[in-house]
């Protein structure tokens, strides 16, 4: 089974690079490439929302110090503290999942592993996944 770690609400979160490591179908150092990329490239949430004028550095912090205390996902903390309302928030939620780099997607893009065998992995690793929850 995949590596696990608890997430904000106490569920276990599975990651797929993890698993293809597990199943030998990529190395560790390979995975570590494709999280690195998947960090830089990806805009964070209060990246956005600054950009966009919804919130201010000063609110970002202010979230990211209770999120540090809660480990709950940035969005959610931004609504309880009110600092964001549910429309906005929506739309940022939408546009960071339209352009997110998956790590599949970088794994193929970096040669690590043909696409139509991590597209098998990634339906395999679902259903192990969907089985756990």
């Amino acid at each position: 089974m995949a590596a696990e770690e608890k997430s904000g609400d106490g569920k276990a979160t599975v990651h797929f690079g993890e698993y293809l490591v597990e199943q030998g179908l990529i190395e560790s150092d390979h995975r570590d490439d494709a999280l690195a990329i998947q960090d830089a490239v990806n805009q964070k949430l209060g990246i956005m929302a600054t950009m966009d004028d919804i919130l201010t550095v000063t609110q970002v912090y202010t979230i990211l110090d209770e999120q540090r205390s809660t480990k709950l996902p940035f969005g959610q903390v931004a609504r309880t503290l009110n600092l964001i309302d549910e429309e906005h928030l929506e739309k940022l939620l939408d546009r960071q999942n339209e352009l997110w780099m998956r790590v599949g997607e970088i794994l193929v893009g970096l040669g690590y592993i043909e696409y139509d065998r991590m597209e098998t992995e990634l339906e395999e690793f679902c259903a192990e996944y969907n089985e756990l929850s």
